[in-house]
């Protein structure tokens, strides 16, 4: 019995053919044969996991929660949010390292743990990955609507087509060419992720050195201020920066696209492992810089803290009042900016989608999901799962177009909550199969001896935060359950619609844990029905790691 560790580790340098044909061997060693076209270095990896996450992106649509619901002082929970989730991603690394398949934690935790954990954490992290491509399409109108000051009012004026307004306008002709991208072109996805990476990375550094030289107008001190936030919760300061953590625990995950397209990646079992590490880390490196520069270039704390609680995008208000120095024909420095962000926000949309097209061919493959045969199937000429992207960009449109963008956006706490709930599921099911010796032998990456103890406070992380998500307003919880959970984890009856009317119909229940509950028991109902029992899986594995 062959198992994935007993493929030779890489030694010495070899050329790009030989060294495919030995992650080839690999991949046929873990029960897969390899259809998807292998071309991605390291630099693409990263570039994939990195504009998953997308700290331009995340900050752009969420920023406004920090600073209304902390104020400055949730700068810190920056820190506390990259710390838990490199804990995170130290044992997702080393998973890469054994298993650089698509699929990523859905694969991991049913190789390791057994089939029914795998599933549940499959299912629950496809949902939250499809209804996180419908947000983020959704910035990417907002960001548009910036450029000409137009606003919702824009936003809401006739498509050019007549047939609807024009944000679900801007969200359909972004799912459609990120569609396009996914399923037809590996290679295109890697230049476009590359170049929207290298924009990001040093459009952030510029621009936040650019505002703490030019456009400094905080002290230092005011990073340590909640700047009266927290009357809202009747001075419970813990409660008050808890609430600030949601802007990054909505920012930072994603990084374990770069495992998920280990079955495109040549070398993959070191640069899988190399890819997740190093898109968190330049991630929270870029965070500090930017974030940092941002809170301190407010002209105006309190309108800041006002605008972000309103629901609105203060970052870019800072940034597009502040750089107002025309650089060429009229174009502001406050205007690049959002030519930055309008290509991360893209850039993004097209990576997660690429992340849940590969997590749907891989249970797809597997037939654990209806309809399996076609969203496993590889397109011949390109390569690609293109069944799958398809599906994933016809799914994404439906929220967009029932219930609004708005609406669709909002779903994404719903939606960052599953991947929590997923990173945790996962994890429980690797810590017991470290429990029991795995791994047996080493790959690339390794913890060691700290992997028990990594993989056991990456738990502990996930359960907190977790709850944090799910804390709402109730007596039960005090001063925690303010209307500031509201901001983030509403009512299902207070904000759903369909067709542009109120679902009133619906209970008086927080989003995050009524959309946990409806996903859970669908699939119950469909894996007692069409997986338990069945043995389709591509592959067979014991919990510690071995063939079958």
């Amino acid at each position: 019995m062959r198992t994935d560790e007993e493929v030779p580790l890489t030694a010495g340098p070899m050329g790009e053919s030989e060294q495919i044909a030995r992650d080839d061997a690999h991949l046929q060693s873990l029960g897969i044969k390899p259809e998807l076209r292998r071309t991605l270095g390291f630099l693409s990896n990263f570039a994939i996991a990195f504009a998953f996450i997308s700290v331009s992106t995340g900050s752009f649509g969420n920023f406004g929660v920090g600073i209304g619901l902390s104020g400055p002082v949730f700068f810190w929970t920056w820190f506390i949010v990259i710390a838990g989730q490199l804990l995170v991603a130290l044992n997702f690394a080393e998973l890469s390292s054994h298993f650089p398949v698509a699929g990523s934690i859905y694969q991991w935790s049913k190789r390791l743990s057994n089939r029914t954990l795998g599933w549940f954490t499959g299912w629950f992290y496809f949902w939250a990955q499809v209804i996180t491509v419908s947000a983020v399409a959704v910035i990417v109108g907002y960001v548009i609507a910036g450029f000409n000051g137009g606003g919702q009012e824009f936003l809401d004026s006739p498509d050019p087509l007549g047939i609807t307004n024009m944000h679900i306008f801007i969200c359909m002709v972004t799912l459609l060419i990120t569609t396009v991208v996914n399923g037809f072109g590996v290679r295109v996805l890697a230049i476009l992720n590359n170049i929207g990476v290298a924009t990001e990375i040093l459009g952030m550094l510029v621009f936040a050195v650019v505002l703490l030289f030019f456009a400094n107008n905080q002290p230092v001190d005011i990073l340590f201020s909640f700047e009266g936030t927290d009357v809202a919760q009747n001075g419970n300061l813990l409660a008050t920066l808890a609430l600030g953590l949601y802007m990054s625990i909505f920012i930072v995950y994603g990084f374990d696209t770069a495992g998920t397209f280990g079955e495109e990646t040549v070398d993959a079992g070191r640069q899988a492992p190399r890819g997740v590490l190093s898109s968190i880390l330049v991630s929270g490196a870029v965070g500090v810089v930017f974030f940092l520069g941002v809170i301190l270039a407010s002209p105006n704390m309190a309108d800041t803290i006002a605008e972000g609680a309103a629901g609105g995008f203060p970052i870019a208000t800072i940034i597009t009042s502040t750089l107002t120095t025309e650089i060429a024909a009229g174009i502001t420095f406050g205007e690049i900016y959002l030519l930055v962000i309008l290509a991360s926000v893209f850039v993004c949309t097209l990576a997660i989608q690429g992340a849940a097209s590969r997590l749907m061919f891989s249970m797809g493959r597997d037939r654990h999901l209806p309809f399996g045969g076609v969203w496993g199937h590889v397109q011949p000429r390109f390569k690609t799962p293109a069944n799958a992207a398809v599906a994933v960009g016809i799914i994404a449109a439906i929220p967009i177009l029932l219930s609004g963008p708005y609406n669709a956006f909002v779903l994404s706490i719903m939606a960052t909550g599953l991947i929590y709930v997923s990173y945790f599921l996962c994890n429980l099911g690797v810590f017991m199969a470290r429990r029991k010796g795995w791994p047996h032998k080493a790959a690339w990456f390794k913890l060691g001896s700290w992997g028990t103890v990594i993989n056991g406070l990456a738990l502990v992380y996930g359960a907190v935060m977790i709850l944090n998500i799910a804390l709402w307003q109730s007596d039960i919880f005090g001063d925690w359950g303010t209307d500031g959970r509201l901001f983030w984890n509403p009512y299902v009856n207070s904000f759903l619609t369909f067709l542009g009317e109120p679902i009133e119909w619906l209970p008086a229940w927080p989003l995050f844990e009524t959309m946990v509950g409806l996903f859970l028991v669908l699939g119950i109902l469909y894996y007692v029905i069409a997986v338990r029992g069945k043995a389709h899986d591509v592959e067979g594995v014991d919990p510690t790691g071995d063939m079958l």
